[in-house]
């Protein structure tokens, strides 16, 4: 027993060496850390902590190394965290990633042949460029009548609506109408398995960060719900796309009403590889996954947005003209939403007061890099940038702390004066980043081009909403305060907002 007891503590010993001497040479152990300490273990207490109050840890952090980088604890790893509006310049040239993270964890869950041959991303992004204006008239037609739908009210009296779940459903639904189309984008059992998959897949890759590589093809097959996941969109899909394929073989080019949406577009690429229909579906809920964050901060910023407008009802009249004057001149069109200054400045300072992250612009490193203060930060590590405590920063931003929804429409004028007129003035736009404004990204890492849809899609949900209903909150009349959980950041999630008809509505 006795000889036992000491082979089992010499192991203990080794382990221990060689955990306090990898700890000891980590590149990462010269960075800074804060919300706890970087000592081994004891760095657990950290992330934990940083659950918590980590807004008030951040914006302390971002005073202490402005132009600097500093480091959070994970349960699993290291997040360094640079503050500062310049500190990502230089990063590019293939030095980070937005992709890497995800892909490691994809091919455990995924088909072989969807990481293979990524068809699926040029398709979105021929959508989005090519096609952008024949979407925008299928959404904003399923904004109007989801909007009806969720937010039911007559003209009489006043009826309470639970905003974040409608706008949820509203945003969901003009969502899938570009990418399932017609009938689908509207049944509540189809949205609600797409949502359910993105929860399980973060469930799945979130079990997957505690395995050592070589078990994870093992434990994913225990973990993984997506194959069925698969099966049951398959029996939402099928029908629709036996459908489409017999329209295409008898109707050749001849089908002029062949839909425009993003199913049609993997459709038409699939049947030149052969491909079979659950991988073309596992493919398409691949994406609905990935425009879940973009669906995410659609919803959120539009309950944002109509609390503000609930609360403060003087910035409710100079939208209105506004809307209406457009509407009119250009009908429900990409062209009438582009000149709704106001309502782009709304969404613009939404994003910079509130934003849906205290961090922003996740990337992991594909080669070792240098910042440009001397930072050493190694390939694989998870770097991301400050947002909310530099949106909040005086020195960049008149009257910071305080919401303005007309600042920017404001500053269009002014900006659009000059030489460079047209191109200061598009700094002003709610999807125009800089250094100071990185809700979508900056530069080579933003977020493009599903940004320009999402802005269109918003701006008509809430021009659809301001032209045709009257809104005030009740009780006391205050907003309800946003709830920070970690780096999230969301308004409140059962916040209620009365909604009257307004009569001779659009």
């Amino acid at each position: 027993m006795d000889d036992y007891l000491a082979i089992v503590s010499a192991c203990l010993a080794v382990i221990v060496a060689v955990y306090v001497v990898r700890w000891y040479n980590d590149p990462l152990r010269a960075i800074p850390t804060v919300g706890g300490s970087s000592l081994p273990v004891l760095s657990y207490l950290g992330a934990w902590r940083m659950r918590g109050d980590c807004r008030d840890v951040l914006e302390e952090a971002y005073r202490k190394y402005a132009g600097s980088a500093f480091k959070i604890a994970y349960l699993d790893r290291w997040m360094v965290v640079v503050s500062g509006r310049n500190m990502w310049r230089g990063l590019g040239n293939g030095r980070t990633s937005c992709r890497a993270p995800t892909q490691s964890r994809r091919r455990y869950l995924f088909e072989p042949s969807i990481l293979a041959d990524e068809y699926h991303v040029t398709a979105v992004k021929e959508m989005l460029v090519r096609k952008r204006s024949t979407i925008l008239r299928g959404v904003i037609d399923e904004v109007a009548v989801a909007v009806g739908d969720h937010t039911v009210a007559d003209e009489n009296e006043w009826s309470s609506v639970e905003v974040m779940p409608a706008m949820r459903r509203i945003v969901a639904r003009a969502s899938n109408r570009a990418i399932v189309g017609l009938p689908l984008c509207r049944d509540e059992d189809y949205l609600a398995l797409v949502f359910n998959l993105a929860a399980g897949f973060m469930k799945s890759t979130f079990i997957l960060r505690f395995f050592p590589r070589f078990l994870k093809p093992i434990v994913a097959l225990f973990v993984n719900v997506l194959k069925q996941d698969t099966y049951r969109a398959v029996s939402y899909l099928l029908p629709i796309i036996e459908e489409r394929q017999r329209a295409v073989v008898e109707l050749g080019e001849g089908w002029n009403e062949k839909p425009n949406d993003l199913l049609q577009s993997f459709l038409d690429k699939a049947t030149a590889k052969n491909e079979p229909i659950f991988t073309v579906v596992q493919r398409l809920l691949l994406i609905s996954f990935v425009s879940i964050d973009s669906t995410s901060m659609s919803f959120q910023t539009a309950t944002h947005a109509l609390y503000h407008l609930a609360e403060k009802q003087e910035i409710v009249g100079p939208l209105r003209d506004e809307i209406e004057a457009n509407v009119a001149s250009d009908g429900w069109t990409s062209t009438a939403l582009g000149k709704m200054w106001k309502l782009d400045s709304l969404l613009r300072e939404i994003l910079r007061f509130h934003g849906v992250g205290l961090l922003s612009m996740g990337r992991i490193a594909v080669k070792d890099i240098t910042l440009s203060d001397g930072t050493r930060i190694p390939e694989g590590t998870l770097l991301t940038a400050q947002a909310y405590a530099m949106h909040h920063d005086g020195a960049l931003c008149d009257n910071a702390r305080t919401f303005d929804p007309f600042r920017f429409a404001r500053m269009r004028p002014i900006a659009g004066s000059g030489s460079d007129g047209q191109s200061a003035n598009a700094k002003c736009l709610f999807t125009t980043t800089s250094a100071e404004y990185i809700p979508f990204g900056y530069g080579q890492y933003s977020c493009s081009p599903g940004r320009y849809l999402a802005s269109n899609e918003l701006k008509a949900i809430l021009a659809c909403i301001v032209l045709n209903y009257d809104m005030k909150l009740g009780g006391d009349g205050s907003r309800p305060s946003d709830v920070y959980t970690a780096t999230s950041i969301m308004p409140a999630p059962h916040g209620r907002i009365l909604f009257k008809k307004r009569g001779g509505s659009v």
